[in-house]
Formats: C-alpha cells, sequence, structure tokens
C-alpha cells in the first residue's frame, strides 16, 4: 500500500451556500487573497495536484470539478472528488478552514493504515470531517446514503473505521470554520499574530 502524501490528490470544497457569511466563502478575501487560494496555495506545498470542487468554477485558473448532484451538502463534495480520485486516499478540505496548517496536516496524514478508511482531527473532542484523508472504499456506503436522503457526515463517521488525529490545544485555533463575520475578523487578528 503506497500511501506517499504527494501521490495523494488533495480537493478543495467550495460548494457551499455562505448562508451565515452573507457572501461566498470561497470568493470572500482574506489579505488580498480569496480563501480558497489562500487554501490551494498551501495544499501545492504538501500535493501534486490539487482541485477545487463546487457548483460553479469561479476559479479557471484551477482544475475544476463540478458537483456530481446539485444537492447541498458537504457530503456531495467528498462523493464527487471520490468519484473523480483513481487512487486509494483523497485529502479533502473545505474553502473557509483557511488557518489550517501544513504541518497540521501532515499530522493527520500520519495517522493514515491499512485498517482504517477516514482520518481526521479531532478538536477538542470534535471531530473534523471537512479537513480529512478519506478511503476510496467508503464510496459505496456514501453514494448510498446521499440515495436516501442521509446527508450527516458525522453519522456517516459512526458507520465505518475511523482514526482520529488528537489536535493540541495550541493549534485548535487552526480549525477555525469562518461561518459569520465575527469569524472572519477573528481569523485576521489570528493571522496578524503569526507574523
Amino acid at each position: 500500500m503506497d500511501t506517499s502524501l504527494s501521490k495523494i490528490n488533495a480537493y478543495i470544497l467550495t460548494g457551499g451556500q455562505s448562508q451565515r457569511l452573507n457572501a461566498d466563502k470561497c470568493l470572500e478575501k482574506l489579505n488580498g487573497q480569496t480563501f480558497t487560494e489562500i487554501i490551494h496555495n498551501k495544499l501545492n506545498l504538501l500535493f501534486k495536484n490539487t482541485y477545487v470542487v463546487g457548483k460553479e468554477n469561479n476559479f479557471p485558473e484551477y482544475y475544476f470539478i463540478k458537483d456530481i448532484k446539485p444537492i447541498q451538502c458537504p457530503l456531495n463534495g467528498i462523493v464527487t472528488a471520490l468519484e473523480h480520485n483513481k487512487k486509494d486516499w483523497i485529502f479533502v478540505i473545505a474553502c473557509d478552514l483557511l488557518l489550517v496548517k501544513t504541518s497540521s496536516i501532515n499530522d493527520i496524514y500520519d495517522s493514515i493504515n491499512s485498517c482504517i478508511q477516514v482520518v481526521l482531527p479531532n478538536v477538542n473532542d470534535r471531530l473534523q470531517p471537512l479537513c480529512a484523508f478519506y478511503h476510496k472504499s467508503v464510496l459505496k456506503k456514501f453514494n448510498l446514503a446521499i440515495e436516501k436522503g442521509n446527508y450527516s457526515l458525522i453519522k456517516l463517521l459512526d458507520q465505518i473505521e475511523v482514526a482520529k488525529s488528537i489536535i493540541s490545544p495550541e493549534n485548535e485555533e487552526q480549525f477555525l470554520n469562518i461561518n459569520y463575520p465575527e469569524d472572519l475578523k477573528k481569523a485576521k487578528e489570528l493571522l496578524k499574530k503569526e507574523k
């Protein structure tokens, strides 16, 4: 089993409605770059191929994959990525997790083994399924869930073999989901601290 990080395809999920932020997250900017550009630049340091998954191609300069189904849920984006992928593993990240560091992605990756199907961060006892590695063996179960209208990723994770990468308290802020304007303000403050 070859799970070399550079041989895994990475996918940025951009298909959300972004209702709480009152703006399209994938196009929202921070320090002059869109969320998608920030994440894409990070992933290029780790992965050979990085793709953008969503409803519309807002980034013609990147490889884009259109969501397979018109439904609005992260599970649809993950299934789209898995259907596109020809290898054993993929890495998936939501476009609003722009504070995640490459070192944390490496740490999550280090938990991959042949006995599990998903590797994801455990942040203060909360799983983060939108910054995770997925094995192709989950595709059948995920497709079946979509067909039945069961879109909850967390419930699906209870039915498969999962490895949890524990995130230390000092790294928890990397997993800030930017859902509201105040989250964006906090992200800007955190980035200033890093400089």
